[in-house]
């Protein structure tokens, strides 16, 4: 189902826990110009930065892998005593909370797929699945120089939207990623997750094909998971933080 954004105020009437999930290269700073927007709607936000990236940066270590950035996740929610969670995964970390979700389906409320990574089907998929092999072989020999972390490439493509200042703000605190955390490999198999809502957050300007962004309107079709879109580049997050709040606070009224 495709969802119109609301121009109106959420109708959210309950206190919610959000769990933001940054994708590769980002930390939970990532979420600042978003943060606020939930929170004084009486939300409660929390953003985890994972193993080895932002000011966790320290723990970098070659071995760290998805299932380190999986359970960076389960013990925020476990040990902060989180229930009724709207888990939003960005980017790769799309991965991440799919396995989170099939671990601890009963804390979580929603699962929001935030211009994500997500399986195409019922086959195990890595994040290195989705690059072609020379692009992967070349991100591979750059980790191998640069103690198993892959920087945030000159060229990528999320720019769209973002201020220079905003720029410079994402490149002074993106840190290489652990790209060992691409090649492990995940499915869907818990049932108990199809009980969850789910949604997909899709931004229209990302740098992909056509083709790909009809491929996930697809797959939302058929998997019955609502669908919003913003015409902006990869990281909302920091582009469009307004738009991108509206349509989180209308997530749990979903499903």
């Amino acid at each position: 189902m495709n969802r119109a954004l609301s121009e109106q105020d959420s109708n959210v009437d309950s206190e919610v826990s959000f769990v933001l999930v940054p994708g590769a290269w980002l930390g939970g700073w990532c979420w600042k110009h978003l943060t606020p927007l939930l929170s004084e709607e009486g939300h409660e936000v929390h953003t985890p930065t994972l193993t080895g990236l932002g000011e966790r940066v320290h723990l970098a270590r070659p071995d760290t892998d998805l299932e380190t950035h999986v359970r960076d996740i389960v013990n925020v929610l476990e040990y902060r005593e989180l229930e009724d969670v709207v888990l939003v995964g960005h980017s790769y970390a799309g991965l991440v909370v799919l396995r989170v979700a099939e671990e601890i389906p009963e804390r979580l409320a929603h699962v929001v797929y935030l211009d994500a990574l997500i399986p195409m089907d019922n086959d195990p998929v890595a994040a290195s699945d989705f690059y072609p092999p020379a692009e992967w072989t070349t991100m591979e020999a750059t980790a191998e120089g640069n103690d198993g972390g892959w920087p945030l490439p000159d060229d990528h493509s999320g720019w769209v939207g973002i201020s220079d200042e905003d720029t410079e703000w994402i490149r002074k605190k993106a840190t290489p990623h652990p790209l060992n955390t691409f090649e492990q490999t995940v499915t869907a198999e818990n049932p108990d997750t199809t009980n969850i809502p789910h949604s997909y957050i899709l931004c229209q300007d990302n740098g992909m094909d056509d083709d790909v962004l009809e491929m996930i309107r697809r797959l939302c079709n058929e998997r019955a998971w609502d669908l919003y879109e913003l015409e902006t580049g990869h990281w909302p997050m920091v582009s469009e933080p307004d738009r991108l709040a509206q349509h989180l606070l209308d997530v749990p009224q979903t499903g």
